[in-house]
């Protein structure tokens, strides 16, 4: 039978489960409540209690994901508390290899000493990250074991007694967030700071009579080092709601909106005081622009941190409207 709480329930248990597996354990689950309902009331017409009944015998999403996936049988942590620990390793690894990479571009920026040869320079840099990320993801991994190996033997319970009452609606398709973009969202968030932070100079310009030119002034880009961060945490923070809730909620509004007025804020008192460009690269830019309008067009340049702001504010914009716009459709449903 088709009923509200039966498809939140079957929804609640699938999504802890590979792809592969969801679509037979969906009719499966379906066919094992239909048998129960039917056992329970017969030809009379299944009421709410009795469906509530039903899925309580089951028992919680996560439980019943656990013993569908059967993962848990080749894992130190087993049962729901594997679940989790699958949950908090998708979370907090990405996290720890991302701050440990910023810690190390921070360390970097502090102790700035160039190589004389840049090869040797850009590899060394490359290897301290590459460590650092590494570094910090084992150490993550071994700290989160030990504790759900420790919570697992204490017999410590994650789930209420009335985990029906926390079934959320099923969403439909488009309304899904896949964990595997939160999760690139985060590492695009690192990677983005450590470019912007590390290399900055690897935007520019390759004129024969000096060779390369960086566009960006580095000095500068360096010197704001802090709200950079501050952007990549807070896109961070993003990710790990989308990753947890799976889907857009109200929640996941609200965290959207507050870390992207927090980004447009720090976005204005940096780029309203302080130009990006490197006047170097003008210079070398100017002989092309020689003509009518070359007066407009380098103007345009030196004033491209305003240009960058303007799109900077329009994309933060446009993603706190969209993501609230689709967390209100789910809010309806409910």
């Amino acid at each position: 039978m088709k009923h509200e709480w039966i498809d939140r329930y079957i929804y609640a248990v699938v999504r802890h489960l590979p792809p592969k597996l969801r679509a037979d354990v969906e009719k499966e689950l379906a066919s094992l409540i239909s048998d129960m309902l039917e056992a329970r009331c017969g030809a009379v017409q299944p009421t709410e209690k009795d469906v509530r009944v039903v899925l309580t015998e089951l028992g919680s999403p996560e439980e019943l994901a656990a013993k569908y996936s059967g993962d848990e049988a080749k894992a130190l942590i087993s049962g729901s508390y594997f679940l989790y620990y699958k949950l908090v390793l998708k979370i907090v690894l990405p996290i720890a290899a991302a701050g440990l990479t910023l810690a190390t571009i921070i360390g970097l920026i502090t102790d700035w000493n160039p190589e004389p040869n840049p090869y040797l320079f850009v590899g060394k840099i490359m290897a301290q990250l590459f460590a650092g990320m590494i570094g910090g993801t084992i150490q993550a991994f071994a700290f989160i074991t030990v504790i759900f190996a420790i919570l697992e033997r204490k017999k410590v319970s994650f789930n209420d007694s009335d985990f029906i009452a926390r079934l959320q609606p099923v969403p439909k398709m488009d309304e899904r967030i896949k964990p595997r973009e939160a999760i690139a969202g985060m590492v695009f968030c690192a990677i983005a700071a450590a470019l912007f932070l590390g290399f900055p100079q690897i935007i520019g310009g390759w004129f024969s009579d000096t060779g390369w030119v960086p566009a960006l002034d580095t000095q500068a880009i360096r010197s704001f080092w802090l709200p950079i961060l501050l952007w990549a945490a807070l896109g961070i923070a993003k990710e790990i709601v989308k990753l947890i809730d799976g889907r857009y909620t109200r929640r996941l509004a609200i965290v959207t909106a507050g870390a992207n007025l927090l980004t447009a804020a720090s976005a204005l008192v940096v780029f309203l005081q302080g130009k990006i460009v490197n006047p170097e690269f003008l210079e070398h830019l100017r002989p092309f622009f020689a003509g009518e309008g070359e007066a407009f067009i380098l103007k345009v340049l030196e004033n491209f941190h305003l240009a960058f702001l303007g799109l900077v504010l329009f994309a933060l914009v446009l993603e706190t409207v969209t993501v609230a716009v689709k967390a209100w459709k789910h809010l309806e449903k409910e």
